[in-house]
């Protein structure tokens, strides 16, 4: 049981997300203000960034999100399953042999293969509908699309799908949008209006455009055309130091609990290898967190936790369920403590994105990394809900 935790968490080992639903709407609001008029497609994939996909689409479908973005097919399925109702774009595509589940759950699929467009069209043939794709167009990201120079070739292959397929957009990924000095940006987007003329030059009319990640969102409104696609911003962090300040702020925060405390004496050891040695006497503390929960085992001997308002350094390796900390310099740490891993102690905060900084990586990476052991928390208009992998076996 959880020390000190009431209500929904109590039978649960003591490590847990919370996701401020408010904050997240505040967000999107901000971002909407941002945008004016443009159209949203909010990125939820990879389990809404760690956030849990369900609850933050549902969410953000309450709040009227025009789109919603994910990379696979059967990460739309889950949100349609879930009573999402709004487009669901597949921004990774499919494979052929999944064209009937895509139709079947009303998907809207990047196609940028050949075959993925034949394998559409028997689908749609069979259930006597009209597949809407989105055209993916490489423009220099390297990793999925039709090259922009063949744009016009392909398109060929879509006008001659119709009248079972219809191209409703067309869209590329930045590279280092990131980066507002680079002009690489500007050669994208030169490569995207160009392919997009010659797609309409084959009398195709795509109606959504859209190239404006979250950096975009923030410092390139030229690029927001008739689409944008905020996704790290939404959750509350700007994409690197480099952009202006938009008004968000982050929506999960992450804890543990302190479980065991120890003294030890100089020259003590912990963890696996014995990387720590205690240089003097210590007070120890072992929190139920590990690198399965989302705590990169990078931060082993770098990384720092909360404790009373306090940073309590993190000693030894972090191991698969338990990481150690040191808490001699927090006065009266004791069993059942709260240790924040991201959020706020006293009038110390810790973001994401310090975690990253220690852990040579990226605040996604650090969001996306929260395990699905880790039950969330849900908190809105003062109501607060929990979600867990392991409901059913504990109820």
């Amino acid at each position: 049981m959880a020390a000190g935790v009431s209500g929904p968490l109590e039978p649960y080992r003591p490590t847990w997300a919370e996701i401020d639903l408010d904050r997240l709407a505040a967000n999107l609001a901000a971002i909407r203000r941002r945008l004016g008029s443009v159209p949203l497609l909010a990125v939820v994939k990879a389990n809404g960034y760690g956030h849990g996909a369900v609850e933050v689409a549902r969410l953000l479908e309450s709040e009227r999100a025009d789109m919603f973005g994910v990379a696979l097919p059967e990460e739309g399925v889950e949100l349609r399953r879930a009573g999402i109702r709004a487009p669901i774009l597949l921004l990774g595509g499919f494979t052929p042999e999944q064209a009937d589940l895509v139709l079947a759950h009303g998907l809207t699929p990047a196609v940028y293969r050949p075959d993925q467009v034949a394998a559409l069209v028997a689908a749609a043939a069979q259930r006597g509908v009209t597949a809407a794709v989105h055209l993916k167009i490489d423009t220099g990201m390297g990793r999925l699309g039709v090259p922009a120079a063949e744009a016009g070739a392909f398109a060929q292959v879509l006008a001659e799908a119709a009248p079972r397929l219809t191209l409703e957009g067309c869209f590329s990924h930045f590279a280092v949008a990131d980066d507002p000095a680079d002009p690489f940006t500007d050669v994208q987007v030169e490569h995207f209006l160009a392919a997009v003329d010659a797609v309409s030059a084959r009398g195709l009319q795509p109606r959504l455009l859209h190239l404006a990640n979250s950096a975009a969102v923030i410092d390139r409104p030229p690029t927001w055309l008739t689409l944008a696609r905020p996704g790290i911003i939404l959750y509350g962090y700007r994409p690197s130091e480099a952009m202006q300040p938009l008004d968000v702020q982050p929506v999960l925060t992450f804890r543990s609990r302190i479980i065991y405390i120890k003294d030890v004496a100089p020259g003590t050891s912990l963890g696996y290898g014995r990387t720590f040695l205690a240089p003097r006497p210590a007070r120890i503390a072992s929190l139920a967190l590990g690198y399965d929960d989302g705590l990169p085992r990078l931060l082993s001997n770098r990384g720092h936790v909360l404790v009373r308002g306090r940073r309590a350094p993190i000693v030894g390796r972090i191991s698969m369920d338990l990481t150690t900390i040191d808490v001699t310099d927090v006065p009266g740490a004791a069993l059942g403590d709260e240790a924040v891993v991201i959020g706020r102690s006293g009038d110390e905060s810790l973001g994401a994105e310090a975690l990253a900084a220690w852990a040579e990586t990226i605040t996604w990476d650090i969001l996306c990394g929260i395990g699905p052991r880790v039950p969330r928390l849900y908190h809105r208009a003062g109501r607060t809900t929990v979600t867990s992998r392991f409901a059913d076996a504990l109820a």
